[in-house]
């Protein structure tokens, strides 16, 4: 005797099956007898008969439309279908009682139900695979004109001739079937349904009909519409019906990449400029069958255009979201992967400059001559550096400059040029405000060849000069206390990674952050963020050690150790019932470990969690290191069914091809812009924009940050699908997670993980 596992319901395989087999050979025998009893036009009485048939398939599809289970509006449309064959098939059989045209109605209504079913899966392949594409019908359509451009060319009938029309009739019938048939192959290959058996049983139904109209039409098509063609295609719907009837197991949707929105629209395109070439190139006139490819060449087209202006958008959102919105200079992202280029020169240099007593002109003069004072600033600054260097500002009032091939004596040169600007009075809306700077300057030759590092010692460069009353500072290594506790620290965090190491060395834990759907607030993933406990300074934030484990080659070690206990974590929570995705970080050099692949299958072997319940997620500057490698890499994750997320929305010199080629499911929109998206318009509409590109491309979007109510509203009124922050909870260890998670809801459960292993 079978025994089902606890908390895991019962699979109906066995009984879909068997369902959908007996429809199958119902279909077959009865398709096989008619073909074998009528081999010429159908009679009325048959085609009545059809029509019968038709519409009782519509009323028991609509009848099970009470099962909303997520497709039912496809199946909605599956009832639709079946009742635009009756009435075709009715209004076919009162003209031909009365001496009417012959088969016009039949195939108009045998189109409509093409069409219907088209409409069907396209609203199937969005559900399962989070693709949203307003060009849906535009691509039936062009695709519809090239199946008929090609039948078109092949026959020789003359155009407007009577055998011509009786053609057009089936081959219009043809390409529609040809077109849903198509559309079904693409659902079944990325929107995850290739274990359904439905999904299959109706692809092969829409394939037998379109081989029963091929024959009839090789064979020469009459004004009647045949017997076995009127039979196949009411044994069409009524098979769609039993379908219904049998439902399959719910599977969780499939994450489709952006690429697979724009495939159908080039080959219809393709399709169509072939087919105007051999017009071209064969002897004799053709004009229908040009006329049809012109239409398809010009749909793909329109397809493939859209695609090109939503790009061109995405692209004009992204250099915003890299440019400060108040000055027009370079932001903090714009300068973390400017200074990755400069802390690969060995004559690079960072100054950090920094407003001293800036807080004293808002309180004195307000806010708006504050901005002002730092836009007229940025402007002195930028015509000071020119083109020797990128200048940013970091936020409030600190700014930086970035420079190439330029010495220490350079940089603090330009240094004290840059304060002698800073320090001269600046006048805003009939206030004039003298300001003192100070100034930290770094270079590439006291050894700091990482931008982090870079970045820290032009800081703690600049906080000298400042606490020495102004001026400008060279960080070198004498003066750099720090440098000794930063040794210290390594080495601490080299011992914690040990798997016996000592106690006073603390141990790297793992914490989660839940992600939380925005339209339901039922709880759909959690971010895994890591954490140093150590003895002495208590939790340590990432921002402690990150930098200092990629620094000195420890980010294969501490990845190691938070891939294994994420997924350990995620495999308990499944095994409670409480089954959510796992996301996990991976830093450049962890992506460009040749055994990462290895050790993301070893943590998901030794965990048990299924690979569709791990989310990796990656930045943008994290690709562009090794694009060719990053992209091969993703992919290789994505076909083991990892889930992959670009993360800090705007970052990197990555460009929208790479976007394009990534197999990415997610983009995630950095806390800055959620933090500001209230207050500042500009954010908001990059917000607005980024939201609905990423729609267009395929993509998920979860905003990170979020902390009040008011901003998660705003992010669900401009269609954000998920968001994480301190309103539902801060991170959490594994254990307290486990117990908040029982008493919240969660999406998916179980068939988070069954569905994706």
């Amino acid at each position: 005797m079978t025994t089902t596992p606890p908390g895991r319901a019962p699979r109906p395989r066995t009984r879909s099956a068997v369902l959908l087999a007996t429809a199958a050979a119902l279909a077959a025998a009865a398709l096989a007898a008619v073909a074998l009893a009528l081999r010429g036009p159908a009679p009325v009485a048959l085609v009545v008969a059809a029509s019968a048939t038709a519409a009782l398939a519509g009323g028991l599809l609509r009848g099970s439309d009470r099962h909303r289970d997520g497709d039912h509006v496809t199946w909605r449309w599956a009832a639709v279908a079946a009742w635009s064959l009756a009435a075709g098939l009715a209004t076919e059989a009162v003209l031909a009682s009365v001496g009417g045209p012959h088969g016009a109605a039949f195939t108009a209504g045998a189109v409509l139900t093409a069409a219907a079913l088209y409409h069907g899966l396209v609203h199937w392949n969005r559900i399962r695979s989070a693709l949203s594409d307003p060009g849906d019908w535009l691509n039936g359509v062009s695709a519809g004109a090239a199946v008929l451009a090609i039948g078109n060319l092949l026959v020789g009938d003359a155009p407007g001739s009577a055998p011509w029309w009786a053609t057009q009739l089936v081959l219009v019938r043809l390409a529609a079937l040809l077109v849903a048939l198509g559309t079904a192959g693409t659902v079944l290959a990325i929107a995850g349904l290739r274990r359904d058996l439905r999904a299959w049983a109706l692809a092969l139904a829409l394939a037998l009909v379109a081989a029963i109209e091929l024959t009839a039409l090789l064979r020469g098509p009459g004004a009647t519409p045949g017997a076995v063609v009127v039979v196949a295609w009411a044994g069409l719907v009524l098979v769609t019906a039993v379908l219904r009837v049998g439902r399959a197991r719910a599977l969780p949707p499939q994450e489709a990449a952006s690429q697979d929105t724009t495939l159908g629209a080039l080959v219809v395109m393709a399709a169509g400029v072939v087919i105007l070439v051999v017009d071209a190139l064969v002897p004799g006139e053709n004009p229908v069958s040009s006329a049809l490819a012109a239409v398809a060449v010009v749909g793909g087209g329109a397809r493939v255009l859209r695609l090109v202006r939503d790009l061109a958008q995405l692209a004009t959102v992204r250099q915003e979201a890299r440019t400060d919105p108040l000055t027009g200079v370079a932001n903090r992202r714009a300068l973390v992967e400017h200074v990755r280029a400069v802390a690969a020169d060995p004559r690079g240099a960072l100054l950090v400059i920094d407003l001293d007593r800036f807080k004293e002109v808002n309180d004195r003069f307000g806010h708006a001559v504050g901005d002002g004072v730092i836009r007229a600033a940025a402007a002195r600054l930028a015509g000071t550096v020119g083109s020797r260097g990128l200048v940013a500002r970091l936020g409030g009032d600190e700014f930086a400059v970035a420079l190439v091939d330029a010495d220490a004596d350079a940089a603090v040169a330009l240094g004290r040029d840059l304060r002698r600007e800073l320090t001269r009075p600046i006048g805003v809306e009939g206030r004039v405000v003298r300001l003192e700077a100070s100034v930290g300057v770094a270079t590439t030759a006291v050894g700091a060849r990482a931008a982090s590092g870079l970045l820290r010692c032009a800081d703690a460069a600049m906080y000298d000069a400042k606490a020495a009353g102004g001026g400008v500072r060279l960080y070198d290594r004498e003066s750099d206390a720090r440098a000794r506790d930063e040794r210290d620290r390594v080495d601490a965090l080299r011992r914690a990674l040990d798997v016996d190491g000592h106690p006073r060395d603390g141990r790297i834990t793992t914490h989660f952050q839940p992600q939380v759907d925005a339209a339901d607030g039922r709880v759909v993933g959690a971010e895994a963020l890591v954490r140093w406990e150590h003895p002495e300074h208590g939790v340590l934030p990432p921002s402690a050690f990150l930098a200092l484990a990629e620094e000195h080659g420890l980010m294969g070690r501490l990845t190691r150790r938070v891939l294994d206990q994420a997924t350990h974590a995620a495999a308990d929570w499944a095994d409670q019932g409480c089954a959510v995705r796992v996301a996990v970080n991976l830093s450049t050099s962890s992506l460009g470990e040749p055994g990462l692949l290895e050790v993301v299958d070893d943590a998901l072997a030794r965990s048990g969690l299924a690979p569709g319940a791990l989310v990796l997620e990656i930045t943008e500057t994290t690709l562009m290191d090794d694009p060719d490698r990053a992209v091969e890499v993703t992919h290789r994750l994505a076909n083991r069914g990892i889930g992959l997320s670009i993360d800090d929305y705007g970052t990197g010199y990555s460009s929208l091809a790479y976007l394009n080629d990534l197999p990415a499911e997610e983009l995630k929109l950095d806390r800055s812009f959620t933090a500001r998206a209230l207050a500042d318009p500009r954010t908001r509409a990059i917000v607005s924009g980024t939201v609905e590109l990423a729609h267009h491309l395929g993509l998920r979007l979860v905003a990170e940050g979020v902390e009040d109510r008011e901003t998660e509203e705003l992010l669900r009124a401009l269609g954000c699908d998920r968001v994480q922050g301190y309103l539902h909870g801060r991170p959490m260890p594994a254990a307290a997670f486990a117990r908040w998670l029982r008493t919240r809801p969660v999406v998916g459960a179980r068939s988070v993980v069954d569905g994706a292993a």
